[in-house]
């Protein structure tokens, strides 16, 4: 249920900041446009959902665009544990019923790629299909040292602002909050529950991203049922913050 709700920007913006109580846990998300329809954008660990807003501008236009803090990070209180991605992917659930979105897009980055897709594998049909960008992790890196010097490397492929906005969300998570959350994504077996998904899926990366090889794309669209591949020219680990256009258009198109 929501239980509040504050403007953010001008009405001609119209993004809002709301707070719910679902699936057990307060969630602060931010909402953009209207209608039935719509795409769900879920952030990667140790940060919010704020480097979302340029692609949330971007598809507003089409139908309500919402933007949760997972429990623990951003604006969303911190619960007395870290959640393991399932029980991400039920409180993201309960927000999605919540909201009264029927079948919406859900587009993950990074860690968020996998709540999605266990939220999708959780619950055949909730969802139309998934755009997963900067999927994470390669099980050849199931590593906290080498995803960490892959983070270290992505830095110069994203711009001051991106890198400033992270840096902030990483220090406002903090490194105890984030190392207690770091196992359970290190350890969630991507592969193995994309083949469970009955939706097709969108697998996108920057084609700079050190953080997501090219060929762990393939190896995730070998296991999925439907799935194309795309890559953003010129492109970190943080695609759709430069180039929101470019990635708001992979959203809306359909799979074959």
């Amino acid at each position: 249920m929501i239980v509040s709700t504050d403007p953010l920007e001008p009405a001609a913006v119209a993004e809002h900041r709301r707070t719910g109580h679902v699936g057990g846990h307060d969630v602060a998300y931010r909402e953009r446009g209207s209608g039935p329809h719509g795409v769900v954008l879920v952030h990667g660990i140790g940060v919010s959902s704020r480097y979302f807003t340029p692609l949330a501008r971007e598809l507003a236009g089409a139908g309500r665009v919402l933007m949760p803090d997972l429990p623990g990070f951003g604006l969303s209180p911190r619960p007395q544990a870290p959640l393991s991605i399932a029980e991400h992917a039920r409180v993201l659930g309960a927000l999605v019923a919540a909201s009264g979105l029927d079948r919406p897009v859900l587009v993950g980055h990074s860690m968020g790629t996998q709540v999605v897709t266990e939220l999708a594998a959780q619950q055949p049909g909730l969802v139309d299909r998934l755009v997963l960008i900067g999927a994470v992790i390669e099980p050849a890196a199931r590593s906290a040292a080498r995803q960490a010097w892959r983070l270290v490397r992505d830095a110069r492929h994203e711009t001051f602002a991106a890198n400033r906005l992270m840096v902030a969300d990483w220090l406002r998570c903090g490194p105890r909050w984030y190392g207690a959350t770091l196992p359970t994504m290190l350890e969630y077996p991507l592969v193995e529950r994309l083949a469970e998904v009955q939706e097709p899926v969108v697998l996108v990366r920057g084609s700079r991203d050190p953080v997501t090889p090219a060929g762990f794309l393939h190896v995730l669209a070998g296991a999925a049922r439907t799935a194309t591949i795309s890559e953003v020219p010129h492109e970190g680990h943080i695609a759709m913050y430069r180039s929101p256009g470019a990635v708001a258009a992979l959203c809306r198109r359909v799979p074959c």
